[in-house]
Parts: C-alpha cells; structure tokens; sequence
C-alpha cells in the first residue's frame, strides 16, 4: 500500500477476549520494524479507540524508535461528547499524530450512527488534525439518513437494494472472511471443495505490500485472519515448513496443498459445499487447530470467538 516504505504495516491494536498491546510488545515490536527499516505505519484494530491508554503507548513506542503514523483508523463510536473527543484528539496531536480515518459504509452504519462519524470528522478539521473518510463514496450515499441512529440489515436492503453487502464488497476489492463467512454463505452458490482446489492458486502470504501485526506480534497476510507468522519470521521470508505446517502450505501450493495436508491427517470436507474458497480454508484451519494445533493457526480467540458466533454464543469482543 506504502510503496516508498519497504514494508506496510498496520498494527493490529486490539485482540480477542479483552486483550489488547502492551506496552512491552509494542516496544519489541517498534525495535524490530525499525531494524528492518521501517518509518512509517497506520494503526488498525479491531477497534483501536476502545483501550485508548493501549492506542497512546503504542504510539509512543513507534515514536521512540523513528517511526511515524501515518493514519489511525476508527468506526468513531467514541465520538459521542464533544469534550471528550477534544481531549482525545489533542493528545494524539501532542504525540505526533497527524491523520485519522474514519470508516464510513453499509456495513459500519448497522452499530454506529452516521453522526458520531460526522461530528469526529468536524472535531478534526477544528483541532487542525488531517483526516480522510474510508470510503467517502458511502458518505454522499448514506448522507440522506438519519444521523442519529443506525441502520439494520433488511432497512438497507430497502435502501441499497438486496445486494448492497456483495457489491460493498466488491467496491472495496475485499473477500468476505471472519464472521462474514456467513454472510457470504448466504451470498454466493456452494461449490465442492475440489471445485476451488482445481483452481491451483497459490497465496502469496509473504507480500510486504500490505500485511498487518497483530498485539501478539504476529503477521497477519492481508485479509486472512486466523493465519500468523512470528513478524521475525516473516521479515526474515522464513516458513519452517515442520513448525508451521498450514502457512508453509498455502505459501507453497496454495488451498490444494493446504487440503492435502488436513486429507491425511483426518479431515473430510463439507458435503454441502462451500461459498467461497476463503470458506473452505477457514474450515480446514479450524479442524486443524482442534485436532492438530499449530502455531501458525492462530490466534485461538479467534477460533473461539468464530465458533461463538456460529452458535449463538457471546463473547467479550461485543462492545
């Protein structure tokens, strides 16, 4: 994404199950992206403004090692009380930060009222913070509704039409993976799990261009959670094929070599097929991590809150 830095990076503020960066990693981390010769990163989450004592250290760990921010992200559900908000943008300005973007989109408005976004954005331009809105072809779209409360599920499709979760997708370039497997289990036709593994594309899970850290100070390749790699590791491009087993897989054969290696372990595929093939390696990577664990399948509150979901049950990721 950074193509002037020799790796893009977001790091991954908060994790599952209430855990969120310490002020320790943060400084191993920023000591080992700076050694690497990194400058600059943006800061993701999960949400990062939900431990904003968390935000505020890992700032000033990058900052102690060289290395700028270059946005921090955020779905501006703090953005409440105009007070509180002021305090909070000040210190980032006092840390160096120069550049928030706030998420605006169908997906965000069904938790967070559009106002909340509109009034951090307005705080911005008066605290003399940079910002820019992800996407702000969905601000001029959603514009006509009302700010102050959100937007279900089926009033969107009344909306945007029927089809406005794929074709959200497809404007942003992204797979729908994580908890919206489901969604996408809705969306698209089921095919077999040997239909996408005749596909024979390989993952280049290795790209520098755009990959994220998570809290444990793992990378996480661009939209695969529930994949990691030690970050030494990766800046090394070294994948102990013993070790980590499915990453070694999918970086060498892709979902087919990934699907050979659970075949002879035990796993049988769906026999009702699957979406996409996102769907198929999530659910051999979940298979794996209950009967054959692996660091590189991870992290496990991950798998837990997936499992979670699937059932109905709750978790403390819920805000």
């Amino acid at each position: 994404m950074f193509s002037s830095y020799r790796y893009s990076k977001s790091l991954r503020g908060v994790g599952g199950m209430r855990d969120f960066i310490t002020r320790e990693k943060a400084g191993e981390l920023a000591e080992k992206l700076s050694a690497a010769g990194v400058d600059s990163v943006h800061i993701g989450g999960g949400e990062p403004f939900i431990n904003f004592a968390a935000l505020c250290g890992l700032i000033e760990a990058l900052g102690k090692r060289g290395i700028g921010i270059d946005y921090i992200e955020t779905n501006a559900f703090w953005a409440v009380k105009e007070s509180f908000v002021r305090r909070r943008l000040r210190r980032l300005r006092k840390l160096g930060v120069t550049t928030v973007m706030p998420s605006v989109d169908p997906f965000h408005i069904e938790f967070v009222p559009l106002g909340r976004v509109l009034l951090l954005c307005k705080l911005l331009r008066e605290e003399g913070l940079d910002y820019f809105i992800w996407q702000e072809r969905y601000l001029r779209r959603l514009y006509k509704l009302d700010h102050g409360r959100t937007y279900s599920h089926e009033e969107l499709c009344e909306i945007l039409g029927d089809d406005y979760v794929a074709a959200t997708a497809r404007e942003y370039g992204i797979g729908m993976n994580g908890r919206a497997l489901e969604i996408a289990g809705g969306i698209y036709p089921k095919r077999t799990a040997q239909a996408f593994i005749k596909d024979g594309e390989t993952c280049n899970l290795l790209s520098p261009r755009h990959c994220h850290i998570d809290l444990y100070g793992n990378v996480v390749p661009s939209g695969c959670p529930g994949l990691a790699l030690p970050l030494d590791e990766f800046l090394a491009a070294r994948v102990d094929r013993g070790r980590y087993p499915a990453f070694a897989r999918l970086l060498g054969g892709g979902i087919g070599a990934l699907y050979e290696y659970a075949a002879g372990l035990g796993f049988t595929p769906d026999g009702g097929g699957y979406a996409t093939k996102c769907a198929l390696c999530f659910n051999i990577r979940a298979w794996l991590n209950e009967n054959h664990p692996s660091p590189d399948i991870a992290p496990g509150c991950f798998y837990i809150a997936m499992k979670d979901n699937k059932t109905g049950g709750k978790t403390d990721e819920t805000l």
